[in-house]
């Protein structure tokens, strides 16, 4: 298959030492390093997990985001990877991202091949840490949004993400807070905060192991 050597070499990457927060937080916001905010869980965090899906478009190979509709809550309207935070019934952090993936998005497919998972990240605002998990699909799944929590899909090839032209910086006001941010341009959709540093640190593992 045209994917194998990146899925394969993406796979046995995720299992090394991963660039951690070092390098998720080059993409973080100005609000992060001016208040000190912690870089791991508290004792009383919630726990959440998303998944970064890669799959084949016309044989390129892409990821998916979500925006999130606006509504009374730290991440109204923002862009991110499917996912939410963990319940009870769930067996594990894997099994919460997978739920809340097929939940938002219509994909429920049992036979997905899972990478491996990058850094958990601590999201201070909402006390939660989030655990990134990667997986892929061989073929570009058949979308069904939850209208509810989803307002639409992006699609990217994933490549993309590798050009510097991308990376952009700008002031926002978030919460009425002025904040200076760090973030990806993808055709004007605005990938910043958690979504980014993510993101960021996957393209690190790329990087580093020579599968770009």
């Amino acid at each position: 298959m045209k994917h194998d050597h990146f899925i394969n070499g993406l796979s046995a990457a995720l299992k090394k030492d991963l660039p951690g927060t070092d390098v998720q937080w080059e993409m973080a916001s100005s609000d992060r390093k001016a208040t000190g905010f912690p870089r791991t869980k508290l004792s009383d965090s919630k726990m959440a997990a998303v998944l970064i899906l890669l799959y084949p478009v016309d044989d390129i190979l892409y990821t998916v985001f979500i925006e999130r509709p606006v509504y009374e809550g730290v991440h109204s309207g923002q862009i991110s990877f499917p996912g939410g935070k963990m319940e009870l019934a769930d067996a594990d952090l894997l099994e919460t991202a997978l739920r809340e993936t097929c939940e938002e998005t219509g994909l429920c497919d049992d036979h997905l091949k899972i990478l491996g998972r990058l850094t958990p990240l601590y999201i201070p605002v909402s006390n939660t840490e989030v655990s990134p998990y990667v997986a892929f699909c061989h073929q570009r799944p058949q979308w069904k949004i939850n209208k509810d929590e989803v307002v639409s899909l992006i699609e990217a090839p994933l490549m993309d993400f590798f050009d510097k032209g991308m990376l952009k910086e700008k002031n926002m006001t978030v919460r009425d807070e002025l904040l200076r941010v760090k973030y990806f341009d993808y055709k004007g959709s605005v990938i910043w905060g958690a979504t980014a540093m993510m993101l960021h640190e996957m393209l690190a593992v790329i990087k580093r192991e020579g599968l770009v």
